[in-house]
Order: structure tokens, then C-alpha cells, then sequence
């Protein structure tokens, strides 16, 4: 099927931008007062791109820096086939290496490699889980991402209702970071003594730091959680400051990272640099065929991929990859990313992904014009 046209579908549609607290990197700078992930993410305006191929069209959104990038590369891939998923991205990625490799310039070239493969799957009337090799098993756990800090009562309650609905595997938030001092991370301690006191230590525990802390910080905090057993802290430094994390991952308690990561080179920096569990987004890092790159370089250095959100397009490669790899799924339980426009959005049930026959990724988008 060949690539006939990318379009800018126009739309009224803005996600949900309610802020909750947690911690991130801008914390040092107390001017800078609460935000959302989804707007420091570029989110907080939206649009709707549509691929059209001789055969069918594939819709998604993005961010409207992100689908401006889309417009600007459009001319170099109308008339290439959709088959051509490798290629392309390849093309792509060199094409754009004097002024891309990371950040907008990436997550346009993941959004143009997920409508590929959508219209790939479409046109062989197969979910894309079967053209990239699966299923390898029937059901995915899911994992249930909040518990962003609040009032100590009002986080159990939280943790309380996610064990109610069958999770194995919540992820919390923190509070504090470096400017808060030797208080914050008392305050940090009491959130995950907090939820360990309602789940026990038979359903996993793992917090999100969101690259907000320094190594000297970073590592007291490790030493003062590691009696809590969390199965990993996420993102405890910027993305780049790979000799750091080294220095970190000696400690003992699992790292992940890799949602602000681009391209398979910076995995493998993370992963050198003792990163045990790689988290690719589809949306941002370089789509699927880049997931696929990484699920290859975890099983060379046996380590394990469990994606970030972006959980329809993840479920696919997730369905395509051996569990003892890619062992779950993230579900975000409270943040609209794409639930208010998609048709037939995958929700776990009783905490697990069940495997589903459709054409493509096997929802529809309702833009909200």
C-alpha cells in the first residue's frame, strides 16, 4: 500500500490538564509552581494527524509542535510503501540527524512509524501484535499508575481500591526533591510506608521520581527505601547524566528510565549505565520499530522492557515479546492521555491485559471537532 498523503485533521478537542503534585526536575526553581505531565509533555494544545494509503487511513495525536514536524517531513515518504516500516524510519532518522535525534523531532517520527504499522495490520486484516511475531501469551498484566501524594489516608484509600480491582503492581508518585532537605525525605519515606501498610509486600511497589533528583540526594533516598522492597524507582536523574546512574545502580534497589530517551544508541547508554528496566514510550522514542530494537538489546544484556503509558500502541509490542522480557503494561488509572477520543480503548480486567483479534491496533478515533 503506498502512502498517499498526511493531513492535519482539525479539532477542538484538549486534554484533561488537571494538576497533580509530584515531583520534577523544574523543583529547584520555586517559581515554578505545579504543572501537569501531559503540558510539560507539549499536550496542552492537540492535533488529529491522518496517513492516507490507497487502501485505508490511520489517525493519531499528537502534540501540534509535533504534527507541524509531521508536515515537514511528509513529502519524503508520500509515494513510499507502507511495508517499508524499517526503511522509513531509518530514512527518517538520518535525515533529520543535523537537527534531530531527540525530542519533537523523534516523537514525529514515532507517530509517522505507528500509523505505518496500523495500516500494515489494516490492510493484512491482522492486529499488528501478529505481524510483529506474537501473541506470545494470551494476557499482559497491567500495572496501576497514580498514587500521585496527597494526604496520607487519601493515598491508602487509593492503593486500597486498586488491590479491590486486581492489581499485582501499583506505581506511586513522590513529593519532595533536593530543595526540600532532610524533611522531604522524611516525607518521601512516609508516602511509601504509607502504601506498603495497605498492599504488603506480595503486590510489587514502584515510584516515580520523574528526573527530579542529584546523585548525592538520589542516593540517601535508596538507602533509606531499600528496606520497602520496591521493584523499581523510576527516573531518579536526568535523562543524560548517564555516570550518575551508574554510580546509583550499585545501590542495590532496580532503576528504570527511558521515556525521555531517542533512538536505540541511548538505550544502550542506559543500559551500560545499569538501568534494569527499560521504558520506552511508542509515542516518543522512535515508535515500534524502535521497541522492537530495544526489546533485542534487553535480551542482550538481560535486562527486562516495560514500556511507558502510551498503552494502546504498547499492548502490540508488549503481545509480540516473550514475558520473561516485557513482563506488564502500565495502565495511568486517573490521566486522560487518549481515553476521551478513542474508540474502544484497551482497560484491563481484574489487572490484566486480555489478548484481542482485530484489524490493526484495534480502536477508532472519535475526534471531537
Amino acid at each position: 500500500m503506498k502512502i498517499l498523503d498526511i493531513k492535519i485533521v482539525k479539532s477542538n478537542y484538549r486534554p484533561n490538564l488537571e494538576a497533580y503534585p509530584y515531583t520534577k526536575p523544574t523543583d529547584f526553581y520555586p517559581e515554578i509552581q505545579k504543572t501537569n505531565p501531559l503540558e510539560a509533555a507539549g499536550y496542552n494544545t492537540t492535533s488529529f494527524v491522518k496517513m492516507i494509503g490507497e487502501n485505508g487511513e490511520s489517525i493519531i495525536e499528537v502534540s501540534d509542535l509535533v504534527g507541524d514536524i509531521i508536515l515537514k517531513l511528509k513529502n519524503s515518504i508520500i509515494g513510499k510503501d507502507t511495508d517499508e516500516t524499517e526503511k522509513i524510519y531509518d530514512f527518517l532518522y538520518r535525515t533529520t540527524l543535523p537537527f534531530g535525534r531527540k525530542g519533537i523531532i523523534m516523537m514525529a517520527i514515532s507517530s509517522i512509524d505507528l500509523m505505518l504499522w496500523d495500516l500494515k495490520g489494516k490492510e493484512m486484516r491482522k492486529p499488528v501484535y501478529k505481524i510483529l511475531g506474537g501473541p506470545t501469551a494470551e494476557i499482559i498484566p497491567a500495572y496501576a499508575s497514580h498514587l500521585h501524594p496527597t494526604n496520607i489516608k487519601e493515598l491508602q484509600k487509593e492503593a486500597e481500591e486498586y488491590l479491590n480491582e486486581g492489581y499485582k503492581a501499583m506505581k506511586m508518585r513522590f513529593c519532595c526533591s533536593p530543595i526540600d532537605g532532610p524533611a522531604g525525605m522524611q516525607k518521601n519515606e512516609d508516602l511509601v510506608k504509607a502504601v506498603r501498610d495497605v498492599i504488603g509486600y506480595d503486590v510489587e511497589l514502584m515510584a516515580d521520581v520523574w528526573m527530579a533528583w542529584n546523585l548525592k540526594y538520589a542516593k540517601r533516598m535508596f538507602q533509606r527505601l531499600e528496606r520497602y522492597e520496591l521493584s523499581w524507582i523510576e527516573e531518579p536523574l536526568p535523562p543524560d547524566e548517564y555516570s550518575a546512574y551508574k554510580s546509583l545502580s550499585k545501590l542495590g534497589t532496580p532503576i528504570s528510565a527511558g521515556e525521555h530517551a531517542y533512538g536505540i544508541q541511548e538505550f544502550k547508554l542506559l543500559a551500560d549505565s545499569g538501568v534494569e528496566i527499560l521504558q520506552p514510550d511508542a509515542l516518543w522514542s522512535g515508535g515500534i520499530t524502535l521497541m522492537k530494537k530495544v526489546q533485542g538489546l534487553a535480551e542482550a544484556y538481560g535486562i527486562q522492557v516495560i514500556p511507558h503509558t502510551a498503552t494502546a500502541y504498547n499492548l502490540h509490542f508488549l503481545f509480540s515479546c516473550p514475558q520473561y522480557v516485557c513482563p506488564m503494561a502500565e495502565y495511568l488509572t486517573k490521566y486522560r492521555w487518549m481515553e476521551d477520543f478513542l474508540k474502544n480503548p484497551p482497560k484491563p480486567k481484574k489487572g490484566v491485559f486480555y489478548e484481542k483479534e482485530f484489524d490493526g491496533y484495534g480502536f477508532g478515533i472519535d475526534i471531537l471537532v
